[in-house]
């Protein structure tokens, strides 16, 4: 079925003129954003703009039905001034976004928006970051769309802004938008830290205004594949690159912290014990639709990011990343790798991969390579060594299908190291090798020593790995309680380290 058709069906389904959906064109308004607030009026069009014809509500219920229930809106990011910003590249943070209808008197605001990237970013007078939706653009990003017709023909609008209108987001069932007396779309910045330099000062509202239209489906795919700004733009989330519809994301551990895995490599034998020999912190988000027929909620996407923070070894690893499901999966996997404290991809990156089956995931290789200081084999684990940033990756997964929630194993899933010069595999306690040419391939899933020490382990992201050489439980003395026998008294073991003992590295550090 060709668009003109299917826009003209669905303005049947919605009792609407059978043209309505096939002349609908971008349309540029008149309000914009101005230093980090904005209440615009949809009924005011541009003085530039193209269309002859008023916006009113059967314009917006139009938009409405086309867009399949929400309204769209594009705006042009016009920030290069503080930070990294250039023309190539520079970006907001919203911290809110309202439609705001007045029905006559009775008005409804809807509350709830979607935009294509994140950043963690902290509050003016903060330092602790919290993950923030974000829009990204750049100058000269011009012929957006084909359509001579469309405002954003010849323009530098390249950022999506998307509203909800359902019941969770008006808080009552919204009525026919043909029958709106007025409508406003309210937008506010997050004001940023930007004492902090880099993102903060990258996605503060120091510049503007930001001009703003409401976007056709049309258009929806160049300005979508255009990606405008986002390659160079610091600490995107990988959302960017997802491409289904997410109703809600749910992170574990959450939002705002990672779960930090730390290895012994020497498997079988125990080694020194240190367990520095690689430690990762990592952040997975599950993008969530709700199945009203089962009333249940499937994942469609799922998102990750994380960090080198440490490598204490002689040996090089790859490590793994595993999210177990009960049900077979399939879909389209985008990893990306950055280098230290840039925006900019490690070369050969973004990597694209197809998974089947199952959602395992090479995300770093020959880590020795990746994290190294010259002189010395081991990174942010010796003392008097000065602390190294690690890289940070990222990767989005698409699936094919739709996969129910709770088919998904508990996090934090199964991350596991491959140990190349051994060829043995490293897991957490109770999961399964996976590399059917490795070492110890279907030969064990506790992965303790005979007496019952594990060589992988989950900590907070307040957690500090032991300095080289120093055996865990003189690091932290509570540990070997723990390990044989472990109750409510000495579960907080890793919290109460041995002074001089441990690199106090800090997530603030390797968070970058």
């Amino acid at each position: 079925m060709n668009s003109t058709i299917s826009f003209a069906f669905l303005a049947m389904l919605a009792g609407l003129p059978t043209t309505a959906f096939a002349e609908l064109e971008s349309v540029m308004l008149r309000d914009n954003i101005s230093q980090g607030y904005g209440m615009i009026n949809l009924f005011e069009v541009h003085r530039s703009s193209k269309t002859s014809n008023p916006i009113n509500g059967q314009t917006l219920q139009a938009f409405r039905e086309q867009h399949g229930g929400i309204l769209a809106f594009v705006v042009d990011v016009n920030e290069a001034a503080n930070g990294t910003e250039k023309a190539s590249t520079q970006g907001v943070a919203v911290a809110e976004a309202n439609l705001i209808f007045d029905f006559s008197g009775t008005k409804i605001t809807c509350s709830k928006f979607t935009t294509n990237t994140a950043s963690m970013l902290a509050l003016k007078g903060q330092t602790a970051r919290t993950e923030y939706p974000t829009l990204l653009g750049a100058t000269g990003s011009n012929l957006i769309t084909p359509s001579t017709a469309s405002d954003l023909y010849g323009t530098d609008f390249s950022a999506m802004l998307r509203l909800k209108l359902d019941n969770e987001a008006c808080g009552v069932t919204l009525p026919s938008l043909s029958n709106v007396t007025s409508a406003y779309l309210e937008v506010r910045f997050v004001d940023t830290n930007v004492k902090l330099g880099d993102p903060e000062a990258f996605y503060d509202f120091s510049n503007g205004p930001e001009d703003i239209a409401i976007i056709s489906i049309q258009d929806v795919e160049p300005v979508e594949k255009l990606q405008a700004g986002v390659e160079e733009a610091p600490l995107v989330i990988a959302k960017s690159q997802v491409t289904k519809t997410v109703d809600a994301w749910s992170y574990y551990p959450s939002d705002n912290n990672f779960y930090v895995v730390s290895y012994e490599d020497k498997y079988p034998n125990k080694g020194d014990y240190d367990f520095n020999d690689l430690v990762i912190g990592y952040r997975v988000g599950l993008g969530l639709v709700y199945n009203e027929s089962l009333r249940q909620n499937e994942v469609t996407s799922i998102v990750a990011t994380g960090y080198m923070i440490a490598r204490g070894a002689e040996y090089t690893h790859d490590w793994y990343l595993r999210i177990p499901t009960n049900t077979p999966v399939s879909g389209t996997v985008t990893k990306n790798l950055f280098v230290e404290n840039t925006a900019e991809q490690v070369a050969n990156y973004p990597q694209l991969q197809t998974i089947n089956g199952e959602i395992n995931i090479q995300v770093l290789k020959n880590t020795k390579q990746m994290m190294a200081v010259s002189g010395s084999p081991f990174v942010n684990t010796v003392p008097d060594q000065a602390l190294v940033l690690g890289k940070k990756f990222s990767l989005s997964v698409n699936l094919d299908t739709p996969i129910l929630l709770s088919e998904f194993s508990a996090p934090p899933y199964d991350p596991y190291l491959h140990v190349i010069p051994t060829n043995f595999e490293v897991h957490l306690s109770g999961f399964q090798t996976q590399i059917s040419s490795s070492a110890n391939f279907g030969a064990d899933s506790q992965f303790k020593d005979e007496n019952g020490f594990p060589y992988a382990l989950i900590f907070p992201d307040d957690w500090y790995p032991p300095y080289e050489g120093t055996d865990l439980g003189n690091a932290y003395n509570q540990f070997l309680n723990y390990t044989i026998s472990p109750s409510s008294s000495n579960e907080t073991w890793y919290l109460s380290p041995k002074d001089g003992e441990v690199n106090t590295i800090s997530k603030a550090f390797w968070n970058w």
